[in-house]
């Protein structure tokens, strides 16, 4: 099996978050603590998603409701990107999710379900989350996607591939 990589920006994602959340200081910590240096990070370059984990279970360690936090942080905050995906639906966003997260992973299969007319989306992801930080950080994610699109809506995940279900399986619905 290939190594599971994932682009920088999403490691860069979660250290801006720290540093926003907690501050310099802890940005340092958990840079000491995880062994990440984030000047040997580019964002457009593929690095191990061990990273990843290791500074997800360090913001969950301060609280899982960071890791939900972190998620939703990471996608409204990436930059020119951000600004213009405030001009797209929902819907137009999650037509490209899979193609983008093809294009950020390099592991795991997403499927996204919705009809023209319906208000809601089911988001499969499997072979995504090896951790339980990270499957709650897509949660944060996707709450992110509504937000950043003006959209209100919730969001819930129903199924956890660790807890032994197939896939995960997250549930978006939107006024």
């Amino acid at each position: 099996m290939t190594e599971r990589k994932l682009k920088g920006g999403v490691l860069l994602g979660y250290l801006n978050y720290i540093k926003y959340e907690w501050g310099q200081k802890a940005l340092e910590q958990c840079l000491s603590d995880t062994g990440v240096n984030p000047e040997n990070i580019k964002p457009d370059t593929m690095y191990p998603l061990t990273n990843d984990e290791k500074i997800m279970k360090w913001i969950g360690s301060r609280g899982l409701e960071y890791i939900r936090k972190s998620g939703n942080f990471t996608v409204k905050n990436l930059g020119s990107l951000a600004y213009l995906v405030r001009f797209v639906n929902i819907k137009h966003l999650l037509k490209r999710a899979k193609d983008n997260y093809a294009d950020t992973f390099n592991f795991g299969e997403v499927s996204i379900l919705s009809d023209e007319f319906g208000k809601r989306a089911v988001v499969i992801m499997k072979d995504c989350n090896f951790i339980e930080e990270s499957g709650i950080a897509w949660e944060g994610a996707f709450e992110g996607m509504l937000e950043i699109t003006r959209t209100k809506g919730t969001v819930k995940r129903v199924k956890n591939q660790i807890k032994g279900d197939p896939y995960d399986e997250y549930i978006l619905d939107w006024e």
